[in-house]
């Protein structure tokens, strides 16, 4: 009889542990810096950061977080988000009343806590231009509440000088009374990086080859110029000296031509026009290039490629080595999945999944353990009476729904009391998240479904390899999803390719990770997986078809169009689960349990008188 595996002391981290690597790149310390930033910054996060916004000379009173933006902080107002929905056509302009220049607008994400106490930002609404309403959204950090180290602020003309003919993506501002635009940034940004973030400034700004000419004084930045030396300087946009001109315009020409959008409006200026005669006439006599046909959008994604390569290893070739390395672990973690006859067992043994509904609408995934008791998430079931264990609704376990043409669906109820359930940390090591149902079938009527149990793999559960999620994602019909699990040395760096992929949502997770309290359990198999809302309570089985955890979530964040993303996703293994149902029987008089978890051979400190109540041929009476 296998005996029980001991279970160490849990150890339990939050997921911002994860955000440096073992192997510290320049990128991972620039990124651990941020993180550090914010850290610090916690102690002033949740206090009340006041100002006032004003709006047709009626002004109006607004508080909230300092680490939040400051469109999140008006939109926390009830007159500004009626505003805000009669001007739902128009673009927003918020002015600050104070600082070095008045009046200078500000980005809708533009930081909280560099807005001064009790100031004044004035609302205005703007046309949208037939561009603002094609533009790209600004690139979004994390915004750090350390501003006298972390960030700086700089002030720049919407119009510019040297014959640049536009600066601001929509013109409509500078007719609005708006002289100049306060733009943020952090102390390792570029002022290219800080104007592309910003998002207000036109396209071809970066494609040309332009510079900032600082007020009171000769001095002209290039746009690779770091911020961190120009803290509330002043400037204004100019086209660089002819020398600087023509050593970019060969490189920058195809660019603008090829991936041009057709709603910008270029920078007009006489050097250009110039420029394009002396090109027009060295090329005048040489023979026409050959072009491929329909190459345009092969040329568009080789370029596109060929910049990814780039920036990959202008940061070292640690990120390519990581992506590889992961690579390489799903190739073989899903290999043992193809043989015919492990497809034909993880076929045999999905027919135990169930959908689990309540009063008709789905809730999550379930799967039958042993006998007529199906195991899920505690989370799926919802609120539940602590003392009785009544379930608060009526459910139903649902079999074989993997056709839409509802063929073949076996719906069973589910009694009202849940046998066994726990949602939180169990009071010794581990973290559960289980309720264990029972279907409402006669005494002795068969079920044709296989009982996971008699594939439970006793023990920890492996700490790599492949694995396979069986159920109900979304509410649709019975899947499954091959991945691998994500060792415990390895998590580090899946949080960081994670964070790398998906940089404009920096600050979402690590708000997310602080408000939802992220942290992580030795009871835990992390992966990454497709499987998302509707799939919590699926089985996961290992690379010999063993059942191993029990699918429950992941740490989730709001990603782009409102969407759920996962840095990761995890299930809860087996034996911490078989444990507290062992003692939830034991406490109950769940005579029929025990000797249903003797029969599996699952043994778990069994007393004398345990043995005794398993062997007893007739249930004892209460």
């Amino acid at each position: 009889m296998p005996q029980r595996t001991p279970v160490k002391k849990m150890k339990t981290k939050t997921m911002m542990d994860f955000f440096s690597p073992k192997k510290e790149t320049e990128s991972d310390r620039k990124s651990r810096k941020v993180l550090q930033d914010q850290n610090n910054a916690q102690n002033t996060e949740g206090k009340s950061h006041k100002f006032q916004f004003r709006y047709k000379k009626t002004t109006h009173a607004v508080a909230g977080d300092p680490s939040k933006t400051v469109l999140d902080v008006l939109n926390t107002n009830k007159m500004f988000r009626k505003i805000k929905k009669e001007n739902a056509q128009k673009e927003i302009v918020l002015q600050r009343s104070r600082g070095d220049i008045p009046q200078a607008a500000v980005n809708t994400d533009f930081p909280c806590c560099l807005i001064d106490k009790d100031e004044i930002i004035d609302v205005k609404f703007i046309k949208k231009h037939d561009s603002a309403s094609t533009q790209k959204k600004p690139t979004r950090r994390p915004t750090s509440l350390n501003k006298s180290e972390n960030l700086v602020i700089f002030y720049i003309k919407t119009k510019g000088k040297r014959k640049v003919k536009r600066v601001m993506m929509n013109e409509e501002l500078c007719k609005n009374d708006v002289d100049y635009v306060c733009v943020y940034a952090f102390n390792e940004d570029t002022l290219k990086t800080a104007l592309q973030r910003d998002g207000r400034f036109c396209s071809d700004l970066f494609k040309k080859h332009c510079d900032l000419s600082e007020f009171g004084s000769e001095t002209v930045h290039d746009l690779a110029y770091p911020v961190k030396h120009l803290n509330r300087k002043h400037f204004a946009m100019v086209i660089s000296n002819k020398k600087n001109q023509s050593e970019s315009q060969s490189d920058s020409q195809d660019d603008a031509k090829e991936n041009a959008d057709p709603n910008q409006h270029p920078i007009d200026t006489e050097e250009d026009k110039n420029n394009n005669n002396v090109a027009e006439c060295s090329t005048r006599d040489r023979p026409a290039p050959k072009i491929i046909p329909d190459s345009k959008e092969l040329e568009k994604i080789l370029r596109n490629d060929m910049r990814s390569y780039l920036e990959q290893r202008s940061i070292g070739d640690t990120k390519v080595k990581v992506q590889n390395f992961f690579r390489a672990e799903y190739d073989k973690g899903v290999e043992s999945f193809t043989e015919v006859k492990k497809v034909k067992e993880i076929m045999r043994l999905s027919n135990s999944v169930c959908q689990i509904r309540a009063e008709g609408s789905f809730r999550g995934t379930g799967f039958l353990l042993f006998d007529r008791f199906v195991l899920t998430n505690a989370h799926v079931i919802g609120d539940f009476d602590r003392v009785t264990r009544k379930l608060s609704m009526t459910f139903t376990a649902v079999f074989g729904f993997e056709d839409l043409g509802q063929v073949g669906i076996k719906s069973i109820a589910v009694k009202e009391h849940a046998v066994a359930c726990h949602h939180g940390f169990d009071g010794k090591t581990c973290h559960l998240d289980f309720a264990l149902l029972e279907l409402d079938v006669a005494d002795g009527e068969p079920l044709d479904f296989p009982e996971l149990l008699a594939h439970y793999s006793y023990g920890r559960p492996p700490n790599r390899g492949g694995i396979c999620i069986v159920g109900h994602p979304d509410g649709g019909v019975k899947k499954r999803d091959l991945c691998y699990i994500i060792s415990r040395e390895d998590q580090p760096d899946a949080v960081n390719k994670h964070i790398s992929q998906n940089i404009n949502y920096y600050h979402v997770i690590t708000q997310e990770s602080r408000v939802q309290n992220w942290t992580t359990h030795e009871n835990q198999i992390m992966y990454n997986s497709c499987f998302f809302h509707g799939s919590s309570g699926s089985p996961v089985f290992d690379e010999s078809c063993r059942l191993i955890g029990v699918h429950t979530g992941g740490y989730v964040y709001r990603g782009a169009r409102g969407r759920n993303r996962s840095v990761m996703e995890y299930g809860f293994s087996i034996q911490p689960i078989l444990e507290s149902i062992n003692n939830q029987a034991k406490d109950c008089g769940r005579v029929d349990i025990l000797k249903l978890l003797f029969k599996f051979k699952f043994n778990v400190n069994m007393e004398d008188n345990d043995v005794e109540m398993t062997e007893e041929p007739q249930h004892q009476e209460e």
